[in-house]
């Protein structure tokens, strides 16, 4: 899973999506996807006007975080019925 850490970078710069996207040049659809990690497929260019307008890297917009297993995910235990 990528986490987003934009709402903090946002709130570090006192901006709202409206004026990070007008900032930027990109979509404001694209910015709250972001915000509510639920972003799919955003276009590099988008990344590095939004870290550039944050004064950021990647690294510190986006974070790789393992996915948690499910409960229904473990292998069943041999010998079990």
């Amino acid at each position: 899973m990528i986490r987003s850490h934009l709402v903090e970078l946002m709130r570090r710069h006192q901006l709202k999506t409206t004026e990070l996207a007008r900032l930027a040049s990109v979509n404001r659809s694209t910015v709250a996807a972001l915000t509510r990690d639920r972003a799919t497929r955003v276009d590099l260019t988008a990344l590095e006007r939004i870290c550039t307008v944050l004064g950021c890297g990647l690294g510190e917009l986006l974070e790789i975080v393992p996915d948690e297993p499910r409960q229904n995910d473990n292998p069943p235990t041999a010998g079990a019925t």
